[in-house]
């Protein structure tokens, strides 16, 4: 089978599955029928129908294995219960835990359950820290669990989805563990993986620093759950963020040291092969299931037998074949988007890359040094960008360069902390000068994430729209079928014998990544129609970000809290932005100095344009954030913009009566706005106490109310709500906070006056659209927020009551 067909191949299988993950079971059975039918069909034929019939088979075979593989956990999700329930859970631990956080996190394969679960569906679960749990050891666990959700803000992380591809399909934490050690003969060899990885995670532990252990572990292990949100923020801004995702850079260097290390002993040309897809294979086994790491050791292991077999080693057949038998073993993981970028970045580098660098080698020896680097770079770009528009809606445009000199530093981190952890696991002592060369290489890999994310827009938003994604398939596919390498004898007759053909795919190929690049390049931000504005409440968990969108364009009232594992402002708020195409705010507006407010507002100025950002003026005893942060102090009566108009009602200024309320504290300082006029006013009033909400002049009957507090019961007293009688009230609030928010009290309050309530916690991010008739809800996972309006929550009226208590 030809590098050609093979991929054919791959990719009708791979559109199968994607296809099959949502088809009934009754499809997925006649396709999978129709799918063996087929593919016996070339047998009985003509040689020639395989060039169509095989395609076709595979794709459907592919919806039938999708669609099992789909059934499955979704049999498992609906045996979940709708709350977070206790559950006894005896179960497999199906990879290794995940030690660098709080507590170990790890993937269990359900043997049996009380409630009852369907055997062999996975939950994640973070165990009690004591817990010396490994991979295949079996584990008795008492634990909550929670169904995963799917997007909860517009463009932010699909927790469902991801799980989807590792079939996971409940998360929680466990209170009670009790672990039975693996015994049987067939875990020894992961048994003395997993004794190989903790002794070089003790080594690494031990003997670097923590800003270079953060890049040593992820890059050994892909464990990142120890990160640091700054630097993953900053591999994030630069692109270097693959660096780090165990796929063919690891392989091929652990590969490499093997096959030298056999060619040094004088091995021949088999020994060289199996000792670097038994390297490969060893790696594996330490690293855990990785599906971009599965999908680089197949590779490897097709290279090795081609090589063992003396025929020419193709990179595109390995990775296709390896493409093929993985995603029959395991098709979810065709949803996973490590192994999509995986596969999408190595045929950039085979297919478009490799041409181009060859094409490039020829001029002044300093060009040649650069070139081949730049181009294999550009080629993995373009073969990403689809994905990197789609699932990231932005692009990194500093990578080009910063992969330079990026890819090289970490190959010799990775050398580095690969070559001294193993040899101080094996002998305490020898490993101190490649441990000791880490740190430097880890501070220069540091300083350069850090000077490429800080560029002005390094990371580039270019919104939601489908035309630069379609542009950019068609571009790269043109490109890697034009410029394949020919190595077969039919690639070199096809490209004589149609050589204007062969041209204009070039061309054309070329053309549709520039346009795609280009529209790209100048999105523009969405924005709301003529006479309306929008109120997009974030959700950022227990804490504020509000974005409002009108014809002078965006500003952001808070950005939402900030933990040493998770940044509201880099993982929810500047997402959205991103798929909005938003790359300027023109006010950031901090409320008070609380965490869950001002959190992520170092993110977001990082990632945007802010042209002002402003706070409550200082006051003695309550600093506020405008020392801290650089914000220009306002007060009541300032305007923060005219379309929407947003008025400051509160706090009041130094040296008026009510100043005295003021000092009380960040809360009584905080922030009230009220945004908009007449019926199609909303009222922001941060966490704002019922003192204050007493002394607040504001008219009755706004259209919207943002819940003081997050519906605390210290705010939305009964005299101000029944006094104001919303129309709708926004809570943004943390799911299973340990705070109790909403609280009853409020809650009730607030139903007291006759409002629609909606709840962050349960319905994920709220868009509102207001105008001169008042205001109504969009519904944003329906679609595009000017296409698909709804002029009631699906939440209101009597179904509002029952939810919210």
């Amino acid at each position: 089978m030809g590098a050609r067909s093979a991929i054919a191949l791959a990719v009708a299988l791979w559109c199968g599955l994607a296809r099959g993950a949502g088809a009934g079971a009754g499809m997925a059975l006649a396709c999978a029928l129709a799918g063996l039918l087929l593919a016996c069909a070339p047998m009985r034929g003509r040689p020639g129908r395989a060039a169509w019939t095989l395609p076709l088979a595979f794709a459907l075979l592919g919806v039938g294995r999708g669609g099992a593989c789909a059934a499955r956990v979704h049999a498992g999700l609906a045996r979940l219960p709708a709350t977070p329930a206790m559950v006894r859970l005896l179960a497999i631990v199906a990879e290794p835990p995940r030690r660098e956080g709080d507590a170990p996190a790890a993937v269990l394969s359900v043997l049996a359950a009380n409630p009852a679960l369907p055997r062999g569906v996975r939950v994640r679960v973070h165990l009690p820290a004591s817990a010396p749990a490994e991979w295949l050891d079996t584990l008795e666990v008492l634990a909550r669990l929670d169904r995963l959700s799917g997007p909860r803000n517009p463009g932010g992380f699909d927790a469902r989805g991801a799980a989807y591809a590792a079939r996971i399909v409940a998360s929680g934490r466990a209170f009670t563990c009790r672990v039975r050690p693996a015994r049987a003969l067939a875990s020894l060899p992961v048994r003395a993986a997993m004794r190989v990885r903790r002794a070089c995670e003790s080594a690494l532990a031990q003997a670097l620093s923590p800003a270079a252990r953060e890049l040593a572990v992820p890059l050994l292990f892909g464990d990142r759950d120890g990160m640091d949100t700054d630097t993953d923020s900053a591999l994030r801004a630069s692109g270097l963020v693959h660096l780090l995702a165990l796929s063919g850079l690891h392989v091929a260097w652990l590969a490499g040291v093997a096959r030298g290390a056999v060619a040094l002993l004088r091995g021949g040309l088999l020994p060289r092969a199996l000792a670097g897809a038994l390297s490969a294979l060893a790696y594996a086994l330490v690293a855990g299931p990785i599906p971009s790491l599965a999908r680089a050791v197949a590779a490897e292991a097709g290279t090795a037998l081609a090589r063992a077999c003396h025929r020419a080693a193709d990179p595109l057949q390995s990775l296709a074949l390896a493409v093929l038998t993985l995603l029959a073993w395991q098709p979810a993981w065709g949803s996973d988007l490590g192994f999509q970028l995986s596969c999408v970045a190595t045929l950039g580098l085979v297919a478009i890359g490799g041409p181009l660098a060859r094409a490039a080698d020829r001029g002044p020896r300093a060009w040649r040094w650069v070139a081949p680097a730049l181009a294999t770079t550009l080629g993995a770009q373009l073969a990403a960008m689809p994905l990197l528009l789609a699932r990231f809606h932005a692009l990194p445009w500093t990578s080009l360069v910063a992969n330079l000199v990026a890819v090289p530093v970490s190959e010799l981190l990775l050398a580095a902390a690969g070559l001294g952890a193993c040899s101080e696991a094996l002998l305490p002592g020898i490993g101190h000068v490649w441990l000791a060369a880490c740190e430097p290489l880890a501070a220069a890999l540091h300083g350069l994430t850090r000077a490429m994310g800080a560029w002005p827009g390094a990371l580039l938003a270019t919104g939601d729209s489908t035309w630069p994604v379609v542009c950019a398939v068609l571009g790269g596919a043109l490109l890697a079928l034009a410029l394949t390498p020919a190595r077969a004898l039919d690639a070199r007759i096809w490209r004589a014998r149609n050589p204007g053909l062969h041209h204009a795919a070039i061309a054309w190929g070329a053309a549709l990544s520039a346009f795609a690049l280009v529209m790209a390049i100048v999105a523009r931000p969405l924005r709301p129609p003529p006479g309306r504005w929008w109120l997009v409440v974030i959700d950022v968990g227990q804490g504020d970000a509000l974005a409002v969108a009108g014809r002078e364009g965006w500003w952001l009232v808070d950005a939402g809290p900030r933990s040493p594992r998770w940044d509201a402002g880099e993982s929810a708020v500047l997402p959205f932005f991103r798929w909005a195409a938003v790359r300027e705010l023109g006010v950031l507006a901090l409320t008070h100095d609380d965490g869950d407010h001002t959190g992520g507002a170092t993110a977001v100025r990082r990632g945007l344009h802010v042209r002002a950002v402003v706070a409550p003026a200082p006051r003695p005893g309550v600093p506020g954030p405008c020392a801290r942060l650089g914000a220009q102090p306002i007060g009541r009566g300032d305007t923060l913009a005219r379309s929407p108009r947003a008025l400051v009602l509160w706090p009041p200024r130094p040296g008026e009566p009510e100043e005295a309320i003021a000092r009380r504290g960040d809360n009584a300082a905080a922030m009230v706005l009220e945004v908009g006029e007449g019926q199609g006013r909303a009222l922001l009033t941060a966490d704002a106490d019922s003192v204050v909400e007493a002394m607040l002049v504001v008219s009755p009957r706004p259209a919207l109310l943002k819940a003081g507090h997050h519906g605390s019961g210290s705010s939305n007293g009964a005299e101000f709500t029944a006094r104001l009688a919303p129309e709708r009230v926004a809570i943004s609030v943390g799911a299973h906070n340990p705070y109790g928010h909403p609280h009853p009290v409020a809650l009730a309050h607030l139903l007291a006056s006759g409002a629609c309530i909606e709840r962050t916690d349960r319905d994920g991010a709220l868009w509102y659209e207001f105008g001169a008739g008042g205001v109504r809800r969009l519904d944003w996972r329906r679609g595009e927020p000017w296409r698909e309006r709804i002029e009631r929550a699906p939440a209101c009226g009597g179904a509002t009551a029952a939810r919210a208590r």
